[in-house]
């Protein structure tokens, strides 16, 4: 009896795994046939922030020259998270609204929350694709004001980091992808992404809003501050930054709750609640 049991559990496993991997293919491949459309998503914003304020004011001389330095392990969060968030939420609330695309995935023979998994692996997938169109950039327009000394052991408390961010900015887009429609996709940029963008600790570290300590404490509601101060933490620690104790931590709290209710959502959505 055990052993049945144990086959059948093994069998029921190839066939989640065979099933998330055809999920994870078939969206990848629909995204290759549209890459110059992602690149130009992807990379417009950080293109412009990076020009203007990596390049155009501190030549002007309207921001200090070390500017590109701060700006820039916030631009690499916020491209991972922004990515992640639009990967992920677009093509869900698409195919629960429009397509009905999910229907068809749903009547697999799998777990229900197999197939969130499989649109939150795109959306990570797509967030460390706009984490590396960052790269060229900014050292194309800040290379030469960017001080920047990253050793083996930055490097190894940086990978987690960024696996960190991809997983948050996916289990963000769970849960917005769930609860937006595809009349609301156009409000979602100016709506909730440009706030998230510019109170996300991007142009300033966290520790810079003493100053104004109401708007200090409710920007720790955004996972992206808790992204950048990781960042900011491990790539540029000679800026003051939050404690990577409390950021890291936040990150864990915000893909727990985020992912809790998201699941939550998409669950209840699957079964027509």
């Amino acid at each position: 009896m055990a052993i049945k049991n144990k086959t059948n559990t093994n069998i029921n496993t190839n066939v989640s795994w065979i099933a998330f991997k055809t999920m994870v293919k078939r969206d990848l491949l629909i995204q290759a046939r549209d890459k110059w459309e992602f690149v130009f998503r992807v990379a417009m914003l950080p293109f412009m922030l990076i020009l203007l304020y990596g390049y155009i004011l501190p030549k002007v001389g309207l921001v200090p020259e070390t500017f590109p330095t701060q700006m820039f392990p916030g631009i690499v969060g916020m491209s991972i998270l922004v990515t992640g968030i639009h990967g992920t939420a677009v093509p869900l609330t698409m195919d629960f609204n429009m397509s009905r695309e999910i229907e068809d995935r749903l009547m697999a023979p799998v777990n229900v929350r197999i197939v969130a998994l499989a649109k939150m692996f795109v959306g990570i997938i797509e967030s460390w694709i706009g984490g590396l169109i960052v790269l060229p950039l900014s050292i194309i327009f800040m290379g030469s004001s960017l001080k920047l000394t990253l050793n083996l052991q930055q490097i190894l408390v940086l990978i987690p980091i960024l696996l960190l961010a991809a997983i948050s900015s996916a289990t963000l887009g769970l849960l917005v992808g769930t609860i937006i429609k595809p009349s609301q996709i156009a409000a979602m940029f100016p709506g909730f992404l440009i706030p998230m963008v510019f109170l996300g600790a991007i142009f300033f570290s966290w520790n810079a809003l003493t100053v104004t300590p109401i708007i200090k404490i409710l920007v720790l509601v955004n996972p992206l501050v808790y992204v950048n101060e990781a960042l900011r933490a491990v790539i540029t620690p000679q800026i003051t930054h939050m404690p990577i104790f409390y950021s890291v931590l936040g990150i864990v709290l915000s893909i727990l709750i985020m992912g809790y209710f998201g699941a939550k959502r998409f669950i209840g959505m699957a079964k027509g609640k």
